[in-house]
């Protein structure tokens, strides 16, 4: 069971404007390996790497990490983040946990 802090039952400040989510529509996650020009290289953590490869030996043969990789950045072109302000890492990835929620399946 998730905590719930007073601040939560409270709702939002009133200097602070309080966000919407929306289901990504059609259209948002749309860039496809013949769009794709541009070799980037990353460096992953470990835990990252296994996850990277754990899903591409799940999913289908037309799937590789190019595949994942686009849509995980057509993902991140959809986040609200107010890019002036970020300095450094963590505050990037502060950024993006609060722009994101994620679905998970019910606990039975």
């Amino acid at each position: 069971m998730r905590r719930v802090s007073y601040q939560s039952v409270l709702g939002a400040a009133a200097t602070e404007h309080a966000g919407v989510y929306v289901r990504l529509g059609d259209a948002a996650i749309a860039t496809r390996r013949k769009d794709a020009r541009r070799e980037v290289a990353v460096a992953l953590s470990k835990p990252q790497e296994r996850w990277l490869k754990e899903a591409i030996d799940l999913s289908g043969p037309d799937i590789d990490e190019g595949t994942v990789l686009r849509a995980l950045v057509d993902l991140g072109m959809e986040l609200e983040i107010d890019w002036a302000v970020i300095a450094r890492g963590k505050s990037l990835r502060a950024a993006v946990r609060e722009s994101v929620m994620v679905r998970r399946r019910a606990q039975d």
